[in-house]
């Protein structure tokens, strides 16, 4: 089973967006795909015992051919804040073995549901960027290792600073040892005097070489994306 996990420079720069086009895509394309996201906060009161409507967890249900049995994260906070300090506010220690057995879970879930031939993809969103805290000792990259062996993509906004944000990054996922598999750019926010260039800038900077550009309300660069991925699986 292929494992996509899905990273970010920063929060608000388009992860979901990506994990959606990207389980649409393979799913437009008939292969099994399951959309996950262990940990969220922001998710309304009403919603935290119940599938949340509105969080991305849902987004990623529905987007994928394969709906997980319980789809809405094993950690989900009303407090729209870092998870650390959302988990801290309701009194409860965001475990990294938890959210990989939960991840794991679900995939074994669906397994019997697809023929024994089919390769099934799963796509994992982390919470923030890639080091934002889940708890005093552990950050999303900790997380995405706990998941390995998967593939990782980072996600960053196709707009103005992205050229510091990609390379502040990637500097420091090196310095921990992992760097991406692929960087993808997002139109997630309105567009500047730098979009649609900043790919280019990244490449010719020798920062990093997107492997997809989605512009804003246009997801179709994540074929891009996918055409490598399946290149590769």
């Amino acid at each position: 089973m292929p494992r996509v996990v899905i990273l970010g420079c920063g929060t608000e720069v388009g992860k979901t967006r990506v994990s959606v086009a990207l389980l649409r895509e393979l799913a437009r394309l008939g292969l099994p795909a399951l959309g996950l996201k262990p940990v969220e906060s922001g998710i309304a009161p009403s919603e935290l015992q119940q599938p949340p409507a509105s969080s991305d967890a849902h987004a990623l249900a529905l987007a994928g051919s394969l709906r997980p049995l319980r789809p809405y994260p094993i950690y989900a906070f009303r407090d729209p804040i870092s998870p650390h300090l959302a988990a801290r506010v309701s009194g409860v220690r965001i475990e990294l073995s938890s959210a990989v057995a939960w991840v794991e879970q679900m995939e074994s879930d669906v397994t019997p549901l697809v023929a024994s031939d089919s390769t099934i993809w799963s796509v994992v969103e982390t919470a923030g960027g890639v080091f934002s805290p889940l708890s005093a000792t552990a950050v999303n990259f900790d997380l995405g290792l706990a998941l390995d062996p998967a593939v990782w993509v980072l996600v960053a906004a196709d707009a103005l600073g992205v050229l510091h944000e990609v390379s502040a990054t990637l500097q420091a996922m090196r310095a921990r040892g992992r760097v991406p598999d692929h960087v993808v750019l997002s139109g997630a926010r309105p567009a500047d005097a730098s979009t649609g260039s900043n790919a280019a800038e990244l490449s010719a900077l020798g920062i990093a070489t997107p492997s997809a550009v989605l512009a804003r309300n246009d997801d179709s660069g994540i074929t891009a994306l996918v055409d490598r991925l399946m290149a590769h699986a």
